[in-house]
């Protein structure tokens, strides 16, 4: 009967802590996408960003690599983050500009050369897809001219009550990296500043 006991015992202190972990687990990971889980977190701190974000690795199946590279002149308000051959985000420091996602709205309104169709837009998010212009001359074949179809991005973050943009380059990506990128500027976190 003690035998029974002390198995019992040790079945419900297994359950209970099995529990208790995966709890745990839930709590740390509560608010970060499940397809960011495996993500690595890049500071920024060291290029005058204080903040950290998560960035795809090699596991992401977008080409990517896990060296991430970034261009930024000490001073300057421009940083190109890359991770990759195909994941690449431009972000810019615009101060207390709070208009700026509205000006690059009306930006890519007056674009004549592109049709752009809004996919998404929220008070700090634009996504879109970009399609060229093709209009071949009056008498030209149908074949004149090449289809050309990316997507774009273009975010806004407050860090320490900094305006920063996040934005594809300009030739845009594919639909499945912009929504990656727009996953991975959600994970930022601010890096509290110590006084």
């Amino acid at each position: 009967m003690k035998f029974k006991f002390i198995i019992y015992s040790l079945f419900i202190s297994c359950l209970t802590f099995t529990a208790c972990t995966n709890s745990a687990d839930n709590q740390k990971n509560e608010g970060i996408d499940e397809a960011l889980l495996d993500f690595n977190k890049f500071s920024l701190k060291t290029y005058d960003i204080p903040a950290t974000i998560l960035l795809p690795d090699e596991t992401s199946n977008i080409g990517a690599s896990t060296k991430v590279e970034v261009a930024h002149t000490e001073g300057d308000f421009l940083w190109d983050l890359k991770v990759g051959p195909n994941f690449e985000l431009i972000i810019n420091d615009w101060g207390t500009d709070k208009e700026i996602l509205n000006a690059e709205v009306k930006k890519l309104k007056t674009l004549d050369f592109y049709n752009v169709k809004f996919i998404k837009k929220t008070p700090t998010t634009l996504v879109y897809e970009r399609t060229l212009n093709v209009n071949g001359k009056k008498n030209a074949p149908k074949n004149v001219g090449i289809e050309h179809k990316s997507y774009h991005l273009f975010m806004t973050k407050t860090i320490h009550n900094i305006i920063y943009t996040f934005e594809t380059n300009d030739g845009g990506s594919r639909k499945e990296i912009v929504e990656l990128q727009e996953k991975c500027i959600n994970s930022i976190h601010e890096i509290k500043s110590n006084n």
